[in-house]
């Protein structure tokens, strides 16, 4: 009896909860340990990918380091890989004219680094380095990958008066100004400032859609000219150019020089500035579209309206380039960046930065209306957007306006 009562006790020694509980732990351990092995697994095969790093520099034009910027951010958190190379990307903005320069020259600035990738947003900076290298951009897509025409910055209070006028190009000389026809609801005029249109590309990209309203399209030297009597009366409208400083005379003359108020603000950042302050005397500022964006993500109040016919403005094109630098692992890291901007991602990236991509309808971006009647009902014509004519253009616009001696 006794051996069989110790056997008996023996087999119920072990608790069910005690069972279910270690059942339990092996189960959550064998999962822990599953999921680190995968994650590590992924990590390996990741750094397995990748042999060594790569930085693919990219020079972009100002008007479009935001989009390309975030673009950038965005493409290298996908991990990219070239050639067994994990590639990371640096953006460095430079004005077209430095960039042709410095490309033309072998990049000898040391400032920023030798560019796989150049975004350009005039195709007559892309023509000026093609017609000394045109080896440099062999191959590019000629179509712009997306665009920003040239808008006028108002007031918000004021942008419902300036719409309802529907404003054109052409009727712009005639619209502006003391004597012109649209009357804001303080009772002041349609007055553009006009920032040397040599370094403002707002100015100079409107001064170049009023030009192509007179000529029906073409923008060229001739086409000033033909434009000159308009552009004399918007010149004769806006506020005074700020005079060369020179020493003093020993007889001033009596007549007083305008105040620093009444003269023409020297570039469209500074425009924008005052309007939006309030402290202006002029009540418009020409500026281009992806501009007026970001100025309006710190300084709200102002508002981009769009005269109806073709506006000049920002032609962005990413181009890979083919200079001695650039080796067959920068040249496949430059064309995944490519596809990418070319992607849902990319096109992303320019619309929230005020550009419409190329082939997409077109729609209003924020803080900004159409003058053709249109956005009062919600739908907005798209805006045929011409390229820029190049800096000759812009040199002859300046002395037509007289913001610089002509030649």
């Amino acid at each position: 009896m006794t051996s069989r009562h110790s056997s008996e006790g023996g087999r119920r020694g072990v608790a069910p909860w005690i069972i279910v509980t270690a059942v339990a732990v092996l189960v959550f351990a064998a999962g822990t340990t599953a999921y680190l092995l995968i994650v590590g697994d992924d990590q390996e095969a990741a750094s397995a990918t990748c042999g060594s790093q790569i930085e693919l520099s990219v020079v972009t034009a100002p008007g479009a380091a935001d989009a390309i910027t975030a673009a950038a951010t965005a493409f290298d958190a996908t991990n990219p890989v070239a050639r067994s190379a994990c590639v990371s990307t640096t953006v460095s903005a430079l004005p077209n004219a430095e960039t042709v320069t410095a490309l033309t020259a072998g990049w000898q600035q040391s400032t920023v680094p030798a560019p796989g990738m150049w975004v350009a947003d005039s195709a007559g900076d892309l023509a000026a380095l093609e017609s000394t290298n045109s080896a440099l951009t062999a191959g590019r897509d000629t179509r712009p990958m997306a665009t920003s025409p040239v808008v006028l910055a108002v007031r918000t209070d004021d942008a419902a008066a300036v719409t309802a006028a529907g404003l054109s190009w052409q009727t712009l000389p005639t619209a502006t100004g003391p004597n012109g026809s649209v009357i804001l609801p303080s009772g002041e005029h349609l007055v553009l400032a006009l920032p040397d249109p040599t370094t403002n590309r707002g100015t100079s990209a409107a001064l170049q859609s009023v030009v192509a309203a007179r000529t029906g399209g073409t923008v060229d030297a001739a086409g000033v000219s033909a434009a000159a009597a308009d552009l004399a009366a918007l010149a004769g409208a806006a506020p005074a150019v700020a005079p060369v400083a020179t020493e003093p005379a020993a007889n001033p003359p009596a007549s007083p020089t305008p105040s620093t108020a009444d003269q023409q603000p020297a570039t469209t950042q500074e425009a924008l500035t005052q309007l939006a302050a309030g402290t202006s005397t002029f009540t418009a500022v020409p500026v281009v579209e992806s501009d007026l964006v970001a100025f309006s993500a710190t300084t709200p109040g102002l508002t981009g309206i769009s005269p109806s016919g073709a506006a000049v403005g920002d032609t962005v094109y990413a181009v890979p380039l083919t200079a001695a630098w650039v080796n067959p692992t920068l040249e496949d890291a430059s064309a995944l960046f490519l596809a990418y901007l070319r992607g849902p991602d990319g096109d992303r990236a320019f619309t929230d930065n005020g550009f419409v991509v190329a082939g997409a309808a077109s729609s209003p971006t924020t803080g900004s209306a159409a003058a053709t009647g249109s956005a009062q009902s919600g739908s907005v014509e798209p805006t045929e957007v011409l390229p820029d004519a190049g800096p000759a253009v812009a040199a002859a616009l300046a002395a037509a306006i007289g913001a610089a001696p002509a030649g």
